[in-house]
């Protein structure tokens, strides 16, 4: 997955967060926490206060709202993080 780039990207943490586990099990423990703090870093260094719901780092004016201003109403992946730092000891 990350040598070949899919036509259909990752576009939510919910997807990252299987793409991070998925190297965790694979034994690149390297590569996991670098995407973790690349993806979820990424929207903390984009002044996110609250993980978003969809984020492309890519294009930072995504939004599924149509409007920039509005980058999610979802928050729930802000324990994807901590969920994969405790269970694999990162």
């Amino acid at each position: 997955m990350l040598s070949e780039q899919p036509d259909i990207g990752l576009t939510t943490p919910y997807m990252r967060h299987y793409l991070v586990e998925a190297l965790l099990i694979t034994g690149d423990r390297d590569g996991a926490v670098k995407h973790l703090k690349s993806y979820w870093g990424g929207m903390l260094r984009d002044g996110a206060d609250t993980f978003w719901e969809l984020y492309d780092p890519h294009n930072k004016a995504f939004s599924p709202y149509s409007s920039y201003l509005i980058n999610s109403y979802c928050h729930a992946w802000s324990c994807t993080p901590t969920y994969l730092i405790r269970k694999y000891k990162l």
